[in-house]
Formats: C-alpha cells, sequence, structure tokens
C-alpha cells in the first residue's frame, strides 16, 4: 500500500474534492478505512457535475453507484451507496468555506431539544432535518444489514444525530464538533462509535462549552505522526503531542505561505490527513 503524505496545503483543507481516491480504495478495506474516504468523497460537487465522477470513484472500488442527497436551501448534501454483503454507508458533507449556508449552519451554536432532556446544537440540526427524510426512504427502500452513518466536520455533527435517532446503526466520524449536551450524547449509549480525532484538529474544540456541550465517546486519538491511539492517552500525554505537533509543523510547513495554512489546528482538519491517519498510511 502506498503512503499517504500528511498534506499541510489549503487545497487539502478547502478543496478536499480535488483529489481522487487511493489507488486501492476499496471495499476489502477496513469500515473505518472506507467512512474516511466516503466522508472525503462526500465532497464531490456532485450537485453540479461532479455526480458521474463520484460514481466512478464508488463502482471503480466495488460499490453500488451513489445515491445523493440535496437540500439546497439549507445548504445540506449527503450520499449514500451499499457495499457487498448488505453494508449501508451514509455519508454527510461537511462545511464548504464557499457555501454561506453551511458557515451560518455552524454559526448557529444555540441548544435546541432534540428529545426531551437531550439538547443539540441548532444549526447541526436543521442541516440534518433539511435531508433526513430522502435519506430515511432510501434506507427503507434498500433494507441494509449492516448501517454506518460517518461525516467529515459539520458532516460528522449531522451523522452523530443521524445515528442518536436509529440505535441500530453505527457511527464513525472525523474532526466532529461538538453536537449536544450530556442528555444527547447519553441517547448514543449503546451505539457502535468511533470518534476520530488529528492531533491538534480545532474544530473539535468547538462550539466552546458555554452551552453544556460535550462529546460522544469513545475517541480514538491520532498522534502527530499519524498514529491512533484507542483509548486516547492521557489528557498531559495529549497536550505533549500537540505541543510537539505545532512545533514541527512551525518547522516543516507553516512558512511555505503560499502553498499551505499556518496552522497545525486548521492542517490537522483536512479530510485526506484523517484518511492517510486512520489507514496508517501517513508518509
Amino acid at each position: 500500500m502506498d503512503n499517504i503524505p500528511y498534506d499541510a496545503s489549503r487545497a487539502a483543507l478547502y478543496s478536499p474534492e480535488r483529489s481522487d481516491p487511493p489507488a486501492d480504495f476499496s471495499t476489502s478495506w477496513d469500515v473505518d478505512w472506507i467512512c474516511a474516504e466516503l466522508s472525503r468523497l462526500a465532497y464531490y460537487r456532485f450537485e453540479r457535475d461532479d455526480g458521474p465522477r463520484l460514481d466512478a470513484a464508488l463502482t471503480k472500488a466495488g460499490f453500488a453507484p451513489g445515491k445523493t442527497f440535496i437540500h439546497t436551501p439549507a445548504g445540506a448534501e449527503a450520499i449514500a451507496t451499499t457495499a457487498p454483503g448488505g453494508t449501508a454507508f451514509v455519508a454527510c458533507r461537511g462545511t464548504q468555506p464557499d457555501d454561506f449556508r453551511d458557515l451560518v449552519a455552524d454559526a448557529r451554536a444555540n441548544p435546541v431539544e432534540f428529545r426531551p432532556a437531550a439538547k443539540v446544537h441548532a444549526g447541526f440540526l436543521a442541516a440534518w432535518r433539511a435531508i433526513e427524510a430522502p435519506i430515511g426512504e432510501w434506507l427503507a427502500a434498500t433494507k441494509p444489514k449492516r448501517l454506518v452513518f460517518t461525516g467529515h466536520s459539520l458532516g460528522a455533527a449531522m451523522a452523530t444525530i443521524a445515528a442518536a435517532g436509529r440505535p441500530q446503526a453505527e457511527l464513525v466520524t472525523f474532526g466532529s464538533p461538538l453536537v449536544g449536551d450530556w442528555g444527547f450524547a447519553s441517547l448514543l449509549a449503546e451505539t457502535k462509535v468511533r470518534r476520530y480525532v488529528d492531533c491538534t484538529d480545532l474544530v473539535t474544540a468547538v462550539p466552546p462549552p458555554l452551552f453544556g456541550y460535550v462529546h460522544v465517546c469513545p475517541e480514538r486519538y491520532i498522534d502527530r505522526f499519524g498514529k491512533v491511539h484507542a483509548p486516547p492517552p492521557p489528557p498531559e500525554a495529549i497536550a505533549e503531542d500537540r505541543r510537539a505537533g505545532r512545533r514541527s509543523y512551525l518547522r516543516d510547513h507553516a512558512w511555505k505561505v503560499w502553498r499551505n495554512v499556518m496552522l497545525r489546528d486548521l492542517a490537522d482538519h483536512a479530510p485526506v490527513n484523517y484518511v492517510s491517519g486512520v489507514t496508517g498510511r501517513r508518509g
């Protein structure tokens, strides 16, 4: 398997849809590896002209052609596909920096009721609700043997809310912000959750805990070298790893201002850096 180098570029962070999948991307990958790449493929602009490209990437890997979900007024998008054997994947798209509607969804951080005694981020809930019905119809028609919700960034938050409403589903997220309060997190206590955090990824620390938001557990921590730790190291070890990661980023990447983002806290959020970490292929 080829390495996937750490990518500090602005293109990797702001335009993840530009890159094609790894050459060996396939249904034979581990489920979490598949989720990482599908979360990146969800950024393909299928609402414009990237639909055929998305289908080509999926079918080459052995998946069914993608089913896409678009709610233009809300700026909410997702893709769904199935693998041989009956596993269905639903991958929600994360924030597109050039889409004002996504930025509005991220900014609407006030908590609203999801269930009695369970509150969630208003913008994330609105984004999910916009595409919930057609996804539910697709699932009812597909009748999967196994269901996995996944996503990156805003897409991770949407996937988390989706899984909270379907106890039989699994949840695999990358760079997820905080989504709801303790009451909401408890709804996922019996769900199979793998929540990946890439070293210094800033998005995983927002919104601030002002409104009582907490993370859904458990966390899988990707260290500065791209190694996954599950369970994560002690907090003091994570803090030191993050300090060392920021120092090395300044030395190796930050000074290339014509190409790269200036902070590792942003670069670690790029979807491809989750792919390389989760698959253990970071070069």
